[in-house]
Parts: structure tokens; C-alpha cells; sequence
């Protein structure tokens, strides 16, 4: 809430989760009608609602009710190809693994028949 009061036009109002119904546009200006006002028109409404001396300090509106928020991210699905890859990639290592111990271990065995 001290964003909005910071920042109240990047920020909007945290309102409550079901409390208000965003609508578009297209539905806003179905029920209200267009309102476009001319650079003119607003100069004039701004000095109209523009106030003179000491702007008296007013409470901000606050709400006591807090909603935490978890996020969690969606783990992508693996696909059974990503897990048969693994498992190849697995074998071959131990395929390689197992001719380098059968190379090394005839090795050995050559030099103690000499």
C-alpha cells in the first residue's frame, strides 16, 4: 500500500483478492461513454481544483488486511526423451569406463607374465 501513496500513478491500489473486477477499455467506455478532454480543458480543470497556502496534512487511506503471496514457479514437464538421452548418456559412460578398466587390467597382466 505505501507504493500507491509513493507512487500512485506507476503503482496501483493493492486491492483485496475478488475485491474489484478489472474491465477493459471497450467495456469502460460502453458504460461511461468517451470522455476526452483537450490540453485547454485540462490547464482549466487543473487551476480550477488548484489549491492556494498550506495544504492541511490528511490521513492516507490504509487497510489492515494482508494477503501474502507465494509464487511458485511451474517445473517444465520432462519428456521421455530427455530421460532415454540420460540413460544413454549413462551407459556410454560406463561402457568407456569399463573398456579403459579391461585395457588397463591386460596391461597389468602382460607385464607380470614377462
Amino acid at each position: 500500500q505505501w507504493m500507491h501513496h509513493a507512487y500512485p500513478r506507476e503503482c496501483p491500489f493493492p486491492h483485496a483478492s475478488g475485491a474489484v473486477q478489472a474491465s477493459s477499455r471497450r467495456a469502460l467506455s460502453a458504460g461511461y461513454g468517451e470522455h476526452v478532454l483537450g490540453e485547454d480543458a485540462l490547464r482549466a480543470e487543473a487551476e480550477a481544483h488548484a489549491t492556494e497556502g498550506v495544504v492541511e496534512a490528511c490521513e492516507l487511506p490504509w487497510t489492515p488486511e494482508e494477503e501474502l503471496f507465494v509464487h511458485a514457479p511451474a517445473r517444465p514437464r520432462e519428456g521421455w526423451l530427455r530421460h532415454c538421452v540420460g540413460v544413454a548418456a549413462v551407459a556410454s559412460m560406463l561402457v568407456a569406463t569399463l573398456r579403459s578398466a579391461a585395457a588397463g587390467a591386460s596391461s597389468i597382466g602382460a607385464r607380470k607374465g614377462e
